[in-house]
């Protein structure tokens, strides 16, 4: 299959899941079909379906789509009793640490598409074929899931799908604030940053595909379409998974329209949709408001507008004044109706009023405020695996949380609670992790005893996400014991987890536990050995994610060790003997391989070169990975390198 259509969009989509950090269903899905003897026959026939007269009625793709699941995960928990109390009172302020209750409720919950690997293929090759012309026509303010421009070439034969997602994400932010601060300090005028949040989104999103085909054929110039357009099957896939969600969906958000499909989250051909659906509302904003800035990532918008008045100047709402000069009058909103603004160019798309977020600087006074959000979000850009550990000695404690003050930090009485910093535990996860591998210094307790106890009652639930890291960090550092009570804790926490709705329940204590298992076998792919590929495919088995080459690669030691035949942990730093390169891993890596992580692999007397040189081998390696020879890369022999050829000759 090497060269065709499908095996390059098999690429591109295991590269677009390599670098997600959060769906492990998919990242398991994806192991599994790979590591599947039927792998090069599953590929095949995703091309025959695509190449069908009418892929939408091809058996194949039906057999796909009774496959079609999703699963549910937490979005927004119940406040904790104490914490319902505490709003009430009128007699004090209460404020507590403990986080643990008999049960752990949750008030709002997301739905994610969970189907067979070949309807995921089938959705990069749409984009490959159909959804890059799509792309081309959104506005330069679109700044998110913007697909690579790679896409365009006829010999395309690069990982690339999607543009980098936080290159993406920090033009869109970082354009906004720049922008505010040049009307502010060099034209001296004055300045409103609005923010605003579409209410579940990819939920009301009502897509016409008839609408969508004759925009694709605008941009080729013509329309040889219709049933033989693997737009039929996207549409296909939509109504399935709508299907499949809707009796969940009902309890979990009784207001959506049930005639309305949305888009799976989850499913990448949604997010080139999601952006087209919106680009007339872009188009409206721009052509009525005219902001200094406008930028949209997906369903996130932010404007930044010069203005003479105050907004809060004679008017008690401030923000709804503001929006209803700005958006409602030149009929790009509807006056709000029950909390909400509708879009006039796309009616069922609703902004929530207390969602949107309006900052008012004045050029007369200080900025510093603009200025300190501006740093932090530059520091916050920062690869935090990259930084040095300056912080290993600090606690759980005093990265975890951070005190939320009303007036002066300096003042007791200011504080008016405590707030877990996701941020800062993620980054302090990361450098305990990379200070383990660096140093090989024993089990921290004191580390272990944090992490025990952030994880209690709703934080358990609440940074689900964080588990793998957790679980990477103690396999690491051969914490075995913290490792087997921690994960118990974690399974009693889940069993706690309830909704207002017993299915509800039931699903959001399956998909917990499963995302579980699939946290501790992606830790276990880099610090456990690899005992040999299981034949229960279809379960979770760490072999799965090392086999694809499916695992977080900056926790290997040794660089590209995990593109060998090696079968130890890859934690380990020293290997007992020399190892071959596995050509597979090789030929489907997952990433762009740097030629210094080959030289180093050259060097490290890993594996076996024979009579090549380091530089030969690793131009062989660099290659082999990124399928074009390294560019701009000399190599000039030294006295050593001519002594080390004599005495290996």
């Amino acid at each position: 299959m090497e060269g065709t259509e499908v095996e390059t969009a098999y690429r591109k989509l295991k590269s677009y899941v390599y670098y997600d950090k959060t769906d492990l269903r998919l990242r398991a899905r994806l192991a599994a079909f790979e590591c599947s003897e039927q792998f090069v026959a599953r590929l095949k026939s995703v091309q025959d379906v695509a190449d069908a007269e009418t892929p939408a009625n091809h058996a194949a793709f039906k057999r796909w789509l009774k496959n079609v699941g999703f699963r549910v995960v937490p979005k927004r928990l119940s406040p904790t009793p104490v914490g319902v109390k505490a709003q009430g009172r009128t007699d004090g302020r209460f404020i507590t640490n403990v986080s643990s209750a008999r049960t752990i409720g949750v008030e709002a919950v997301n739905y994610f598409f969970d189907g067979p690997i070949e309807l995921h293929l089938i959705a990069v090759l749409w984009l490959m074929r159909e959804g890059l012309h799509l792309d081309a026509q959104l506005a330069a303010e679109c700044c998110g899931s913007r697909l690579s421009t790679e896409l365009h070439d006829e010999d395309d034969d690069s990982l690339k799908l999607f543009s980098k997602y936080h290159e993406q994400y920090a033009r869109w932010r970082d354009s906004g604030i720049r922008k505010a601060k040049q009307l502010l300090v060099e034209e001296q005028r004055n300045v409103a940053i609005l923010g605003l949040d579409l209410q579940e989104y990819f939920y009301r999103v009502s897509i016409d595909f008839e609408e969508v085909a004759d925009s694709v054929a605008e941009a080729k110039g013509f329309k040889p379409y219709g049933d033989s357009s693997l737009l039929g099957c996207i549409e296909a896939i939509g109504r399935a998974y709508r299907k499949c969600i809707s009796p969940l969906l009902l309890k979990t958000h009784p207001d959506l329209d049930e005639t309305v499909v949305g888009l799976p989250i989850g499913l990448c051909s949604s997010l080139v949709l999601a952006n087209w659906y919106l680009q007339d509302f872009d188009a409206a904003v721009l052509r009525a408001v005219r902001p200094a800035y406008y930028g949209r990532y997906v369903d996130d918008i932010l404007l930044v507008v010069p203005t003479a008045q105050d907004p809060t100047k004679d008017e008690d709402e401030p923000v709804a004044s503001f929006v209803r000069e700005l958006l409602v009058r030149p009929r790009i909103l509807t006056s709000p109706k029950d909390g909400s603004y509708e879009l006039c160019s796309r009616p069922g798309l609703r902004l929530q009023q207390t969602k949107c977020i309006l900052q008012y600087f004045d050029a007369r006074h200080s900025i510093a405020g603009l200025e300190k959000f501006k740093k932090k979000l530059e520091e916050n850009g920062s690869d935090f695996l990259l930084l040095p550990v300056d912080e290993a000695d600090n606690s759980m404690e005093d990265v975890a949380y951070e005190l939320l003050y009303e007036g002066s930090v300096n003042k007791f009485r200011s504080v008016k609670g405590v707030a877990e910093n996701r941020y800062e535990l993620a980054k302090h996860l990361a450098r305990q992790t990379i200070l383990h591998l660096v140093t090989d210094d024993p089990p921290d307790r004191q580390v272990s005893r944090g992490l025990q106890m952030f994880f209690k009652g709703r934080n358990a639930i609440e940074f689900f996400d964080l588990w793998e890291r957790v679980f990477t960090l103690l396999g690491i550092a051969r914490d075995k014991t913290t490792l087997k009570v921690f994960t118990k804790q974690l399974k009693a926490e889940i069993a706690r987890v309830r909704a207002d709705d017993a299915a509800v329940t039931d699903q959001l204590v399956s998909d917990l536990s499963k995302h579980l298992n699939l946290a501790l076998a992606m830790s276990d792919a880099v610090c456990e050995e690899d005992i040999g590929l299981s034949e229960l495919i279809d379960d979770i088995h760490p072999e799965q994610y090392r086999r694809a080459n499916l695992l977080r690669h900056h926790f290997v030691r040794a660089p590209l060790l995990n593109f060998t035949t090696y079968s130890g942990p890859l934690s380990d730093r020293k290997l007992a003997k020399s190892v071959k390169l596995d050509a597979h891993k090789l030929a489907y890596a997952p990433r762009f391989v740097n030629f210094d992580e080959c030289m180093l692999l050259a060097y490290s007397g890993n594996v076996s070169i024979g009579k090549q040189s380091q530089f030969e081998f690793a131009a062989a390696v660099f290659e082999a990975a990124n399928r074009h020879s390294p560019s701009g890369v000399k190599w000039i022999k030294t006295y050593d390198d001519a002594e080390s050829e004599s005495e290996g000759n």
